[in-house]
């Protein structure tokens, strides 16, 4: 099966967008960039998480469904505004 044919999704490429923020208990919260594709259809979406420590963040909330875009510049570009968006929500 080729990369035009496949459904086949990928591996998960997930980057932790911190949003200089604390939560009522005081943790470190943010956004979970999640990426995916089959090289033909490009996915993200973007989920709260919050900052554990020694580098380990977990998600939590509504998960989230992903879009569908026809390129990966396409995904990267909706997931990270969509990211910064709700940072500036949470900064108001």
């Amino acid at each position: 099966m080729n990369a035009t044919t496949t459904t086949e999704l990928g591996p998960i490429f997930e980057t932790f967008v911190p949003a200089n923020k604390r939560d009522d208990k005081g943790r470190h919260i943010g956004y979970v960039v999640g990426m995916r594709d089959n090289g033909v259809n490009f996915y993200a979406w973007v989920q709260n998480a919050r900052y554990l420590g020694n580098g380990e963040w977990v998600e939590f909330g509504v998960t989230q469904r992903s879009r569908c875009f026809d390129s990966l510049q396409a995904s990267k570009n909706w997931a990270y505004a969509t990211a910064r968006q709700r940072i500036a929500k949470l900064h108001a």
